[in-house]
């Protein structure tokens, strides 16, 4: 026994920048000046810098290698094998930090900006991630953050969904990601399992702001598709701040310079105007006196009559929701028609051209949407989506109840046209059962007084019921009429139908 404590100690002696902790291990992570500790008994594997190359087929099987650690941006990942959760923690030197730096050391209007990157540009749906919520919160100990949750998707499907914490602290855009990766909806336990870790962290150092790139907040950036050759772009930046556009064709690598100088206040209206229509690549350079220039690169597809369309929601490939939001903005007056598996629903845009359409995906089958935008002196744009909704075995039985209604039998009798239709259900006993072409057909009494039972509904199905003769159940059904059957008297007699969906 001494030996293996002894040899425990070693263990933990030579791996670096980690600590036991009352309530777990705790990590410390250098580059970014900071600190967490995972709770006990959770995660299974934890991957750090220290042990990534004698995990590299795990780290593989999350699309990780070691090199992240040594040479990129991940920092730690740790996996929750009970609960499908995958904790990542990254620290990245990207285009916002060296901007930034220190996200608190800024105004309102430039985290706001920051804010917009996730939920009104397309800058991280190009690598999968579709934001659904995005707010600022200020922590006392640790400073803002933005509290993200999001779907990742791969062409077109979405691979898992999770929750992100955010900021840009210390010169790096640190992100904490937790992972869901069943494809299951998110819960609150989900959240809760990142606060854990989270509530955690601890900053030990705070360094100075450096020399930063000149602040710039585009309120209208330049269109990634437009029907016209003239575009302003129009924001706020440093008082006196110089813009540079080089604007160049992909066809015939031809560039143009447009120049604008920021007024006092910073405001700036920088037009620029292409030549002809064509695909067309563009850099922005800001500079101003004190501070770094900055420097952004934009696409443009200008082609006459192109409307210009943005989408910000559509459903996916793999349906799991029981509906969608197919959302986006076009033209102010924009005639819209969306079609799903062959019913047609109109809409116009207002004045801020905003749509929005929801898209019922509750039955299990294939969905065929089209989306077509129509708008005098603009070519139509189409849109198309296909998609499919399977339903688990516990989810159709679960919208089978949920549909369901319960009449008394005198109420259903006197309201056959009402409920024709409908999912029913009773209660009641399984009396008789018989094969006929296929069919199963079975009555079923909802009421049983001593030996006689009463009020008989008749069941058809594929299979066999799966239970004894008189035993109390729950049924499931569609009404679809009435059959007549013969009585104990022997006597012909109408009875209620059901198509038979669920028994238990």
């Amino acid at each position: 026994m001494q030996k293996r404590i002894i040899a425990l100690l070693c263990v933990f002696l030579f791996i670096p920048n980690i600590a036991a902790a009352a309530d777990g291990l705790s990590y410390s992570f250098e580059n970014i000046s900071a600190s967490l500790t995972l709770p006990s008994g959770v995660y299974e594997t934890v991957v750090t810098k220290d042990n990534a190359e004698q995990n590299e087929e795990f780290l593989k099987s999350f699309g990780f290698n070691s090199q992240n650690f040594v040479l990129g941006n991940a920092l730690l990942v740790a996996h929750d094998t009970k609960n499908s959760r995958l904790l990542v923690l990254t620290a990245e030197q990207d285009e916002e930090a060296k901007q930034y730096f220190n996200i608190n050391e800024h105004t309102p209007n430039t985290r706001a900006s920051y804010r917009r990157l996730h939920s009104a540009s397309d800058r991280f749906e190009a690598v999968g991630y579709y934001y659904n919520s995005v707010e600022w919160k200020n922590f006392r100990d640790v400073g803002r953050w933005l509290m993200l949750r999001y779907n990742f998707k791969q062409d077109g499907d979405v691979k898992y969904r999770g929750f992100q914490r955010k900021t840009i602290y210390n010169g790096f855009t640190i992100n904490m990601d937790m992972r869901v990766l069943s494809g299951a909806q998110l819960k609150g336990a989900d959240n809760t399992a990142l606060n854990k870790v989270f509530n955690t962290l601890k900053f030990t150092n705070t360094l100075p702001l450096p020399p930063l790139p000149v602040s710039f907040d585009e309120e209208v950036t330049a269109p990634a598709e437009t029907a016209e050759a003239t575009f302003t772009m129009k924001g706020k930046t440093a008082g006196g701040a110089k813009l540079k556009a080089v604007v160049g064709s992909f066809s015939t690598a031809e560039t143009k310079v447009f120049e604008d100088t920021a007024a006092k206040n910073g405001k700036y209206n920088l037009t620029i105007t292409l030549p002809r229509e064509d695909l067309y690549f563009m850099t922005l350079t800001v500079e101003a006196e004190g501070t770094l220039p900055l420097e952004k690169q934009y696409g443009i597809t200008y082609r006459k009559g192109l409307m210009q369309v943005t989408i910000d929601s559509y459903p996916p490939q793999i349906l799991t929701e029981d509906s969608y939001v197919l959302s986006g903005k076009a033209e102010k007056g924009t005639s819209l028609e969306l079609t799903v598996n062959g019913k047609t629903s109109n809409k116009k845009t207002g004045n801020n051209g905003k749509f929005s359409f929801t898209v019922d995906t509750s039955q299990e089958g294939k969905y065929d949407i089209n989306l077509k935008l129509s708008k005098t002196n603009y070519e139509d744009r189409v849109f198309s989506y296909q998609g499919e909704r399977k339903l688990t075995a516990e989810q159709r039985i679960e919208k089978i109840k949920k549909a369901s209604f319960s009449p008394s039998y005198s109420t259903l009798l006197r309201n056959m046209d009402k409920y024709d239709g409908k999912m029913l259900r009773f209660e009641g006993f399984l009396i008789s059962a018989e094969e006929k072409s296929g069919e199963w057909i079975f009555k079923f009494a909802t009421q049983k007084t001593g030996d006689t039972y009463k009020n008989i509904v008749l069941l058809a199905s594929d299979s066999e019921a799966g239970y004894p003769l008189n035993t109390k159940l729950m049924v499931y059904g569609v009404l679809i009429g009435t059959t007549s059957a013969l009585n104990d008297q022997k006597q012909e007699i109408e009875y209620p139908k059901l198509q038979l969906m669920h028994i238990e």
